[in-house]
């Protein structure tokens, strides 16, 4: 039996080989432009629950798309002053409820209002206000980082008995001058430490104070809650918002998805190189099958 001395790839392989190649290098220009942007889906907000109205007892609070579906509990037992941990959400239009704390889901809200999440975006939501003038807020939070060696620090007003109050850090900044009662002040940029903080109530009568240490590590972001203390008088209470760059809550809030959140699919990319691997391989399989086929015929005749 002679052995022909051809090459391994007939004319009609070597049109199988080119058809292969292409093949593969189509999938994967096609995977590699559709991977990066499936990827990129949109950034979660975050979100946290906060009740800072003196004369409202302990909620429930309710988080739901704002399409129409119904709201589902997200916190329970929220009590005056308490203010919840960050969560993911998915972005879009939410409506925001509060119940009295235990009452069926049935119950009418006390508060019900709507928040607009936006994607990278930090929210609180919170009940504000006494009596009859209870009502349902979204205060934007910033949990950027501060400059090198400073930290960032704003007042949450929400002390009934200071109307209107001056928060200063002692041989420090102004940190909020003249805040009204259920009002959020803009952020003060101060040099990293622990810092003695003293709020006065304005033009009241009789005056009352409180005063307590800050700690404001470098690249936090620190928000002081003056409250009604539980006898007489006001109190003072810091909640870390941000510690870094970067510091992302784990959880997510089981609200589904909101009325405007778009539907994203995530692909990674050694979910792609896999992709690639297998059609690859697939390919290349059934390629040398046809010529492992070509070559038994061909000795065959020999």
């Amino acid at each position: 039996m002679k052995l022909l001395n051809r090459p391994l790839t007939s004319g009609r392989g070597t049109r199988l080989a080119a058809a292969a190649g292409l093949a593969v290098l189509t999938a994967a220009s096609s995977l590699a432009m559709a991977g990066p942007a499936a990827a990129a889906a949109p950034a979660d907000a975050v979100i946290r629950a906060a009740h800072f109205s003196p004369t409202t007892p302990g909620v429930d609070v309710y988080l739901g798309s704002f399409s129409g579906a119904s709201s589902k509990p997200w916190l329970g037992g929220v009590s005056y002053g308490a203010v919840s941990p960050y969560q993911r959400l998915t972005p879009g239009l939410y409506t925001v409820s509060m119940r009295p704390a235990g009452a069926p889901a049935s119950t009418k809200p006390v508060l019900s209002w709507t928040l607009n999440a936006k994607s990278g975006q930090a929210y609180t939501v919170a009940g504000v206000g006494a009596d009859a003038s209870v009502r349902g807020v979204v205060i934007r939070d910033d949990l950027s980082t501060p400059p090198s060696g400073k930290g960032r620090v704003r007042v949450i007003q929400a002390a009934s008995r200071a109307p209107v109050a001056t928060v200063t850090a002692t041989s420090g900044p102004v940190i909020a001058r003249n805040a009204a009662f259920a009002t959020t002040t803009g952020y003060a940029t101060v040099d990293a430490g622990t810092w003695k903080v003293t709020a006065r109530s304005d033009n009241a009568s009789p005056t009352v104070s409180a005063s307590t240490a800050v700690d404001v590590p470098a690249g936090a972001v620190t928000s002081v809650l003056l409250l009604d203390a539980k006898s007489a008088g006001i109190t003072l209470r810091t909640v870390l918002d941000s510690s870094s760059a970067g510091t992302l809550p784990k959880g997510s809030v089981p609200a589904g998805a909101g009325g405007t959140a778009p539907i994203t699919l995530a692909v990674s990319a050694t979910t792609i190189e896999r992709q690639l691997a297998g059609l690859a391989a697939l390919i290349l399989l059934g390629y040398g099958a046809v010529l492992l086929g070509g070559q038994r015929r061909r000795y065959a005749r020999v």
